[in-house]
């Protein structure tokens, strides 16, 4: 993330000109991190001589996805290239090195969890209730029965069930009390996504260690 915004202001202030020789005065720019953790670009940015500028707002928008991405459990990473200029009101204002940034692999780059933590994620994935899991749903009726319609059904209810056959959880949800169509698609439709996230949720999971264990073994080769 940090290579990518000294990438993306080059990009804004060169129009994305690919030459390496394209003028571009930018060195410092600004970064204001909110009290709840969210880390955003101001578009204030400095040349060398700190005379201040302003980048085009609606690119800054664009890349503030990326910044978006900064936070406190990555800040080993991005605050040594940062000078504090203010902390007032729980609100800190960096001026971001764009020079540091931009130059060479970091130094202080390091694996978002540890290899034993990915490890004991692992052990705890392997002793779950065997995988897939699915959802399986029940719309029920006012008078205690069951396979509703979806304009009739008063409560749903939705079970995880492992591969083995065995409940791992149930959601419920109750639509006694909502008469309005939109509503009770709405809630519906919750309950599913819900059910869903945990049913996928193992599965999910997996795949993200395997990416960090990927991801562990490049950054070990690349630092030999």
């Amino acid at each position: 993330m940090c290579h990518i915004i000294a990438a993306g202001v080059r990009d804004i202030l060169t129009d994305s000109d690919p030459a390496p020789e394209a003028p571009f005065d930018a060195v410092l720019v600004e970064l204001v991190q909110y009290p709840s953790g969210t880390v955003q670009l101001t578009g204030t940015y400095w040349t060398a001589d700190l005379t201040p500028r302003q980048l085009d707002m609606h690119a800054v928008h664009d890349l503030n996805e990326w910044a978006a991405h900064l936070n406190d459990d990555n800040g080993h990473v991005w605050k040594p290239l940062c000078e504090l200029i203010s902390d007032e009101n729980d609100t800190a204002v960096y001026r971001f090195d764009l020079v540091r940034a931009a130059h060479g692999p970091l130094d202080v780059v390091e694996l978002p969890a540890e290899p034993a933590r990915i490890q004991a994620e692992r052990d705890r994935l392997h002793t779950a209730l065997p995988r897939p899991w699915h959802a399986r749903e029940t719309l029920h009726t006012p008078d205690g029965g069951i396979y509703a319609d979806e304009a009739e059904a008063d409560h749903i209810s939705v079970e995880i069930v492992a591969a083995n056959g065995l409940r791992v959880a149930e959601l419920g949800a109750s639509l006694e009390d909502v008469e309005d169509q939109h509503e009770r698609r709405s809630v519906l439709v919750g309950a599913r996504a819900d059910a869903e996230l945990i049913a996928r949720g193992p599965q999910d999971i997996a795949s993200l260690l395997a990416l960090l264990a990927q991801a562990q073994d490049l950054l070990t080769r690349t630092r030999r």
